[in-house]
C-alpha cells in the first residue's frame, strides 16, 4: 500500500501545531514555541512527507518562510478567499477571515456534511463559527480568551491583581482572587453555555464541536456536559472535543486541492 504521508502545520498565537497525515489519519503530532527547535527539525526529517500544507494567526518572519521554502515537499499556504475549500464560505470580507477559525470549520464539516455545526475554539481568543446544514460557512463571533481576560482586568484597573486560571473556582468569589478567577472562568462557561442554547433553540439538529489549548479550564460540569463521540445533540447536550480540529481542517482542504 502507497503512503500519503501530509504535513500539516498550524502556526498559532502562542505555539505552533505539526501534524503528520496518512491520507485522513493522524500518525503524530508535536508542538513547538518556534519552528527552530530540534523537536520539528527531528520530526521533518522522521517521515518522508508527499506534501503538506500550513496556516497562520500571525505574521510569519522570515525564518519561517525560510523553513517553508526549503523544504523538499510542495507546501500550500491556505490564505481564506483565495485558496479553494470544500465548503462555501459566506462571510462577507473572507480575506480578513482568520485560517484557523475557517479551517477549524471545514474540520468539523467534511465528517459530519449535511449537518449544522457550532465550532467554539478557547485559545487565545474565544471564537464561535458556524456551518449550516448546506455546508456553508456563515460567519462567527470573537471574544477574549481567559489569558487575557485576566491581563486585562489587571491592566485596565489601578488595584486588581493578576492571578492564574489555575486554581479553586468557587460559585461565588471568597477573596478577590478567586473573585477574579471564578468571574473570568465562570463567565466564559456561561457565555458558552449562552451559544450553545441560541443554536438549540434554532436547530433541532446540531453539532457542537470545542477545540483551543484553553478548553481543559473551563470546568464543564458532568451533571450538564458530556464529552462523546460526534453525533447530534438535542435535549441533552454532547460536546465533541477535538483538539486537532484546525490541522484536520487543513488536511480536508489539502485533499481538496489534490484531487
Amino acid at each position: 500500500m502507497i503512503s500519503d504521508l501530509r504535513l500539516v502545520i498550524d502556526v498559532g498565537n502562542t505555539s505552533i501545531k505539526m501534524v503528520c497525515f496518512d491520507g485522513r489519519n493522524v500518525i503524530e503530532e508535536v508542538r513547538v514555541n518556534n519552528i527552530s527547535q530540534k523537536e520539528s527539525l527531528d520530526f521533518i526529517s522522521k517521515y518522508k512527507f508527499s506534501y503538506g500544507i500550513y496556516c497562520s494567526t500571525v505574521v510569519l518572519d522570515d525564518y519561517f518562510n525560510c523553513f517553508v521554502n526549503n523544504l523538499s515537499i510542495p507546501m500550500m499556504h491556505f490564505v481564506p478567499g483565495i485558496t479553494p475549500i470544500p465548503i462555501k464560505n459566506l462571510y462577507k470580507t473572507p480575506l480578513t477571515l482568520g485560517a484557523d477559525r475557517l479551517a477549524a470549520a471545514i474540520g468539523a464539516s467534511v465528517n459530519n456534511k449535511g449537518a449544522n455545526i457550532l465550532v467554539i475554539d478557547v485559545g487565545t481568543c474565544i471564537t464561535y463559527d458556524f456551518v449550516n446544514s448546506k455546508g456553508e460557512y456563515e460567519g462567527g463571533n470573537i471574544s477574549p480568551g481567559i489569558e487575557m481576560r485576566l491581563k486585562s482586568l489587571n491592566a485596565f484597573t489601578s488595584k486588581l491583581p493578576l492571578i492564574s486560571a489555575e486554581g479553586y473556582i468557587p460559585a461565588m468569589g471568597e477573596s478577590t482572587e478567586t473573585a477574579i478567577r471564578s468571574g473570568v472562568i465562570n463567565g466564559v462557561l456561561h457565555e458558552i453555555e449562552g451559544y450553545i442554547n441560541m443554536f438549540i433553540d434554532k436547530y433541532s439538529q446540531l453539532y457542537v464541536y470545542l477545540t483551543g489549548g484553553s478548553r481543559v479550564n473551563l470546568h464543564f460540569s458532568e451533571k450538564n456536559y458530556t464529552f462523546a463521540p460526534a453525533k447530534p445533540v438535542g435535549t441533552n447536550i454532547s460536546l465533541i472535543e477535538d483538539k486537532l480540529l484546525v490541522p484536520e481542517g487543513l488536511n480536508a482542504i489539502l485533499e481538496y486541492n489534490k484531487r
